[in-house]
């Protein structure tokens, strides 16, 4: 009864008994200081398990969950301390040597003749402290462990909302060509399905996996708690036992959260029409470059058919997965090159604000993604291009382009931007490509930026 008690009253942030208590409209209880130092670190205030935003600027207390505080600490406060079996008196010196608990008259006995002994309360302080060190890399495990299954919940709740979006979205696409395309239609849907519910598995596994951590690290946290809540003479008397319980306690791996963990919208969406063109080229276009929404930063938005990108000044509420990027407004494509040339036109209208250009496979999506970033840049009616080895230099153009043409010959080692409608060269870069090489666009103006879509046409050769 007790254990129970005790798991619902622990603060899932400073892994403790709650000290204050505050409750948020998703139900999960936290301690009131530690609630506020999370949220000041953070722009929006959200719940640190489940990342449910709260509106409450103001937090009120529990008072159900402070008054079981008061039951369980009063429970743990009710131990009397045990006597010597022998004199029946107190228990008030540790034996150094003996490692056993000793009355006064036994302390003068020749049993303990020339042994070393400390006060009970002074060796139960040391022995706490030991355990507690012991103890803090169980707690930083679960910490740790609570953190990822926090994330791994909201990436499972967007896998959802990515599937019902996708799922719209390819309605949307194949009511215009229903008539006699039900049967493809079919094949696709089916494909997502297979997708959602094999992501999902894999996502619920995993949490059931962490869940499974989180208890059998809790088991012996709370155990190991309750053992440092004892009585002096008490606690020294469980302390081996407590101290093997923890120093034997499995520790699993660090974990994270897995790279293509999240549906991959662009296989479903990316040129959708064009696979299916045949006898309906009029209404569909092909894309050279397909945007990959699982990359985009959380004030990016796509269009419904990833093809173009416009910056929002609310973040919208996304997994923080390995794949996006989250210091600069940007998009990468959804498939890269490793050989050959590639070209797309990028029209970027009357935008203020843009890059574009190309970036490595291995270049790392969190914080400043420069190492493996080669780009033409606009900004302040100034173009300047930018490099691993080149920190800004600046290009002159007569007129700014609407259209920007974007061709990478990754065997000759040239990125080369040009003016799509003049045909004026902007600039090349010449360096050996060796990686794979994904489209990459970004812009923090207020005008979209939109992937070009190539002129779609039938030729038919007849038979020798």
């Amino acid at each position: 009864m007790a254990t129970e008690l005790e798991k619902d009253l622990l603060c899932t942030l400073c892994e403790n008994i709650f000290k204050d208590p505050v409750t948020l409209s998703c139900s999960h209880s936290f301690c009131n200081e530690c609630l506020n130092k999370r949220w000041m670190e953070k722009e929006t205030h959200e719940c640190p398990v489940c990342k449910r935003r709260s509106s409450k600027g103001i937090l009120s207390p529990t008072f159900e969950l402070k008054s079981q505080n008061e039951v369980f600490f009063k429970e743990g406060s009710s131990e009397s301390d045990p006597v010597c079996s022998v004199h029946s008196e107190k228990l008030s010196f540790f034996c150094l040597d003996d490692q056993q608990l000793v009355c006064s008259v036994c302390k003068d006995s020749e049993t303990h003749s020339n042994h070393r002994f400390k006060a009970t309360e002074e060796a139960a302080e040391e022995r706490k402290k030991q355990l507690e060190d012991s103890l803090k890399l169980l707690k930083n495990k679960r910490r740790l462990i609570h953190q990822v299954k926090g994330d791994c919940d909201q990436t499972a709740e967007h896998i959802k909302v990515q599937a019902e979006s996708t799922v719209w979205k390819i309605r949307e696409e194949f009511r215009k060509l229903r008539q006699f395309l039900d049967e493809e239609e079919e094949v696709r849907m089916a494909a997502l399905k297979e997708e959602e519910e094999q992501k999902s598995l894999m996502m619920k596994e995993k949490i059931k996996a962490l869940s499974k951590e989180i208890d059998a690290l809790s088991i012996t946290i709370k155990a190991t708690e309750k053992e440092l809540r004892a009585g002096d003479v008490s606690f020294l008397q469980n302390f081996k036992a407590a101290e093997e319980r923890v120093q034997q306690q499995p520790l699993p791996e660090d974990p994270e959260l897995d790279s293509g963990s999240l549906i991959d919208v662009a296989e479903h969406l990316g040129n959708l029409g064009f696979n299916i063109w045949t006898k309906m080229k009029e209404m569909v276009s092909y894309s050279p470059v397909i945007l990959d929404p699982n990359s985009a930063h959380p004030q990016v938005v796509l269009s419904y058919n990833l093809t173009s990108l416009r910056k929002v000044e609310m973040k919208q509420d996304l997994p923080d997965n390995p794949e996006r990027i989250d210091h600069f407004f940007s998009v990468v494509g959804s498939e890269g090159f490793d050989s050959g040339c590639h070209s797309w036109e990028v029209e970027v209208g009357d935008n203020k604000a843009f890059v574009l250009g190309v970036i490595t496979e291995w270049n790392p999506r969190k914080g400043v993604i420069w190492p493996g970033l080669w780009r033409l840049m606009f900004c302040s009616g100034e173009y300047k291009t930018l490099s691993p080895s080149d920190t800004g230099s600046d290009v002159m153009l007569a007129t700014n382009p609407k259209k920007i043409r974007v061709k990478l010959d990754q065997d000759g080692g040239r990125l080369t931007f040009s003016d799509s409608d003049t045909d004026e060269h902007i600039h090349t870069f010449t360096h050996t490509f060796t990686d794979k090489m994904f489209p990459y666009i970004s812009t923090w103006g207020d005008v979209p930026i939109k992937v070009v879509p190539l002129q779609v046409s039938v030729t038919v050769e007849p038979h020798d």
